[in-house]
């Protein structure tokens, strides 16, 4: 009796074991895999692609030994209602605005550009519609009633920067896409049009218009397959157009990339930081709020807006300690920070107008 009891048991983990597999393998949501042709290539415009994978500057590991945090109030007590966005309706050249969407997706016009960034309008952070990460806020666009932009740039393929049904009901509504290398394949693969899609390794940078876009390494990580992990890379993004300078991190760790970018790109005007889903027991690989403030010490950010918070909670803290501990850590040190409201349209000469603390009526 025992031993079929047991033999059941290892044959309903076979079968689960087979179902992952088939899923990780067929679901449309999670995206191909580079080939061998990709990965040939990969090798030669990147010195850290090697073994079939990329790795950090300084290779570090994922997990650490930390004990997770046990936040009690992952959500807040109501849903985050958003403003309005008041896009400029004809943009021109030296105007920069910054529009947040919620989590890492925000909007930039950027002289007459129009920069759209880890767009994830679904309501859940998932590959797929019914388990997953919950949104909790709500959407200052639309599928139908999002802009068209000039430009689209992801960061690379985790499902709370990439979307499936976002990139789907998009596609048509964007110029030129500029991905980190092997996004492109997930993206071919969602039948994007490939004469869209521009890819970029760590330092390269292409000129769209008058917008001049760099990849910037992070000390990150990527998969959609868990089985599959890093075969795309990841990073951030610094714009210049000859006006204003824009750097958004991406996520990733702390360490010397900062001081790194203000080097060689020089000083942002506006830095928008990863400020959120950090966790001791992944402490490399995601920023601190502490850490995001050294961060815009250190790349001379003129000024600094958090985000990767207030729509999804992937990690174990509050929802909104992130926020509260960057506005306190950030006073201490005078750098100067903006926290707009999800959907509240920033005009650059102003973002020190937005420095509220909204997110309290939420607490």
């Amino acid at each position: 009796m025992i031993l079929k009891l047991l033999l059941g048991f290892v044959l309903l983990i076979a079968l689960f074991i087979i179902a992952v597999l088939i899923f990780l393998k067929f679901c449309p949501s999670v995206g191909k895999i580079p080939g061998k042709k990709d990965r040939e290539i990969y090798a030669q415009r990147n010195d850290l692609f090697y073994g079939n994978v990329f790795h950090n500057e300084d290779d570090v590991s994922t997990m650490t030994k930390g004990k997770s945090y046990s936040g009690k109030r992952k959500t807040p007590k109501k849903v985050i209602e958003p403003c309005v966005p008041e896009l400029l309706n004809d943009p021109a050249e030296g105007d920069l605005t910054f529009t947040w969407l919620g989590h890492s997706s925000f909007i930039l016009q950027m002289g007459k550009s129009t920069v759209l960034v880890d767009p994830v309008l679904s309501g859940r952070s998932s590959p797929v519609g019914f388990a997953g990460p919950k949104r909790f806020s709500g959407r200052p666009f639309t599928f139908d009633t999002i802009p068209y932009a000039d430009i689209l740039f992801i960061s690379h393929d985790h499902y709370d920067h990439l979307d499936y049904k976002t990139i789907l009901k998009i596609r048509d509504k964007v110029g030129k896409i500029v991905v980190p290398l092997g996004v492109d394949v997930i993206l071919k693969g969602w039948g994007v049009d490939p004469g869209k899609i521009i890819t970029v390794s760590w330092w390269e940078d292409v000129t769209i218009g008058d917008l001049k876009l760099t990849l910037t390494p992070s000390r990150h990580f990527t998969g959609r397959n868990p089985l599959k992990g890093n075969s795309t890379l990841w990073g951030g993004l610094y714009l210049t157009d000859g006006h204003h300078s824009v750097y958004y991190t991406g996520d990733g760790g702390y360490y010397d990339v900062f001081e790194k970018v203000k080097k060689k790109l020089g000083p942002p005007d506006l830095m928008i930081a990863e400020c959120g889903q950090y966790d001791p027991a992944w402490a490399l690989i995601h920023m601190f709020p502490e850490q995001a403030v050294r961060a815009g010490l250190d790349a001379g950010a003129s000024r600094v807006i958090p985000v990767h918070w207030g729509t999804f909670c992937i990690c174990n803290t509050d929802w909104d300690d992130s926020v509260i501990r960057f506005t306190k850590e950030a006073g201490k040190t005078g750098l100067n920070v903006s926290t707009p409201r999800i959907g509240q349209t920033v005009v650059y000469e102003r973002t020190g107008d937005q420095t509220d603390s909204w997110y309290e009526e939420y607490a």
